[in-house]
């Protein structure tokens, strides 16, 4: 049972962690960082995003989605706007240039993204997304019973 949990803990990290070198690797070649990549990522899907919900959502420490935020905004890509929900909150926005400069970078990650999940297909693509789902709830209870 041990060496069976081993191995797939080996796997699972294994897995996780390519994905995450894969889009490391794109934002290298685009001569942007991680962080960057995922802020412009995470901005073009949702829209405006608080500097707090662009942390909670990639993990990304403040200081860091801070500074990626305000380079983007030294170059005119985003700008701050107040929160419809709380005006206390700064929602980030991408601007027009933003937008363009967004879709040159993301529009062939999108195209690749579109390629895997279609080959892989709609039924395997669903497993996935609910098994990891499924893993998370239960990885998330656990450790909040550990506290």
């Amino acid at each position: 049972m041990k060496k069976t949990f081993e191995r797939q803990q080996h796997d699972f990290y294994s897995v996780w962690s390519q994905i995450n070198i894969l889009y490391c690797k794109w934002a290298e070649l685009l001569h942007i960082n991680y962080t960057t990549l995922l802020t412009l990522y995470g901005l073009d899907v949702h829209g405006g995003m608080t500097q707090k919900n662009i942390c909670d959502f990639y993990g990304f420490p403040k200081q860091t989605v801070n500074g990626a935020v305000h380079n983007l905004l030294r170059c005119g890509y985003v700008t701050f706007e107040a929160s419809p929900k709380d005006k206390r909150e700064k929602l980030v926005k991408l601007t027009e240039n933003g937008k363009a400069y967004a879709e040159e970078l993301l529009e062939p990650l999108y195209q690749a993204e579109q390629y895997a999940f279609s080959a892989i297909g709609d039924e395997k693509m669903t497993q996935l997304l609910d098994t990891i789902d499924i893993y998370n709830t239960l990885l998330e209870k656990r450790l909040e019973e550990m506290k």
